[in-house]
């Protein structure tokens, strides 16, 4: 967060003001609380701990009994991914996330290990209320620099959790330490938590958050903001030595083409396409009596590597399209009070309307692509409304 002071202690990163948890040699923890009015730790018996700086080493550190395994995509060093759960969880009670696979009562069959995307709400508090929340991204910065926007904090993302330390069953804590939002008038800190417990012969984990926030404690209640975290996707993954990236001049695929889509060049898991998939749409299209360009629709889509999970849906954003529909389309009004976004084609003279898309998302499948994107046209005659679909083809894909 903000201002909290850091000291690495054997390993572990711990918060001065609040005091730390530091391990001796055999694994125990031992409270260490800070002395004085200085609010500073004594470690005058750092040796009773053990020494050293018990970080597991280089690309593997280890904090909370959790092995974190930073694998990077930039590289292709990560990969093996696969959707085992996706949905939302709860802020306030316990969530039991069931994989979708049989991983096998060790995980076995889950790679290296388990991947969670996590994302975090934020939740307004003045004088104690809550106001209104909002999803904030959460951004990885080694060198914790404040970003505007983002909650910014040291903790690798997604979080890589080796499988031998889940299948522990122990209580997983990952802490998001970090600069957060930079919120500096805050003067009472604490950095959020989400709790990860593997159920041995259940093929699920359990998934809880202790909130963090930064407030104003200057006031006589609390002030300032909540920050809940969550689980989004869990995912499979391995790790493996660094691949060629391809460069954005390879075309994985060209033509028009709605369905399911065969990628060459790329290896199973996307490990080689630098930082994702650039998908360009063919937005105009004609089916029927009209040619019809999908106004709001952008011609080329970014689908980031971190997307790129085998069985991931990437939803399109149709924040444009809709908003289009709602300045044309009113199903209590005479069609003519809208302008039409279809051309008329031939003798079949009726001005089409938007009403609608179907399966605005990309299904991510082992060197394909599946895209099955509908707009729904309409066009009406005596106040009777009657419906066309028209498929929304891509056009072309390469790496970015």
């Amino acid at each position: 967060m903000a201002t909290n002071k850091l000291t690495e202690v054997a390993g572990l990163v711990a918060q001065a003001v609040m005091g730390a948890k530091v391990k001796d040699k055999d694994g125990n923890a031992k409270t260490v609380k800070p002395t004085g009015d200085d609010n500073l730790l004594d470690l005058t018996d750092i040796g009773a701990f053990g020494g050293g700086s018990g970080t597991g080493g280089g690309d593997n550190p280890n904090t909370n009994g959790i092995n974190y395994i930073p694998g990077l995509l930039d590289d292709g060093t990560l990969t093996g991914r696969k959707v085992e759960w996706t949905g939302t969880t709860s802020a306030s009670t316990v969530t039991t996330a069931k994989f979708s696979d049989d991983l096998g009562t060790t995980l076995n069959l889950a790679g290296d290990g388990l991947q969670f995307v996590p994302y975090m709400n934020k939740t307004l508090i003045t004088r104690g209320v809550a106001g209104n929340s909002s999803l904030v991204p959460i951004q990885y910065d080694k060198d914790n620099k404040a970003n505007s926007g983002n909650f910014v904090t040291t903790q690798y993302l997604p979080i890589s959790i080796n499988k031998k330390d889940l299948i522990t069953g122990n209580d997983l804590v990952v802490i998001f330490d970090g600069i957060g939002e930079n919120d500096e008038s805050a003067t009472e800190l604490k950095s959020p938590e989400l709790h990860i417990k593997y159920n041995s012969g259940d093929n699920s984990v359990d998934i809880s958050q202790v909130s963090g926030y930064a407030y104003d404690n200057l006031t006589d209640t609390k002030t300032g903001e909540k920050y809940d975290l969550g689980v989004s996707m869990i995912n499979t993954f391995y790790t493996q030595k660094p691949v060629a990236q391809l460069p954005p001049s390879v075309v994985l695929f060209s033509g028009n083409a709605n369905g399911m889509i065969t990628l060459s060049g790329t290896d199973n898991y996307y490990s080689n396409t630098m930082n994702g998939l650039e998908i360009t749409m063919n937005t105009e299209t004609t089916g029927g009596n009209v040619k019809y360009t999908a106004i709001g629709l952008p011609s080329v889509f970014k689908v980031p590597k971190e997307e790129l999970v085998i069985g991931n849906k990437f939803y399109i954003p149709t924040t444009g399209m809709m908003e289009v529909a709602d300045k044309l389309y009113d199903p209590t009004l005479m069609s003519q009070h809208y302008t039409p976004i279809a051309e008329v084609v031939g003798s079949h003279h009726y001005r089409r309307y938007f009403r609608g898309i179907k399966n605005g998302y990309f299904e991510i499948g082992t060197n394909s692509i599946t895209f099955n994107m509908i707009i729904t046209l309409g066009y009406n005659v005596l106040n009777s409304w009657s419906d066309e679909e028209f498929k929304v083809e891509i056009s072309r894909v390469t790496p970015y």
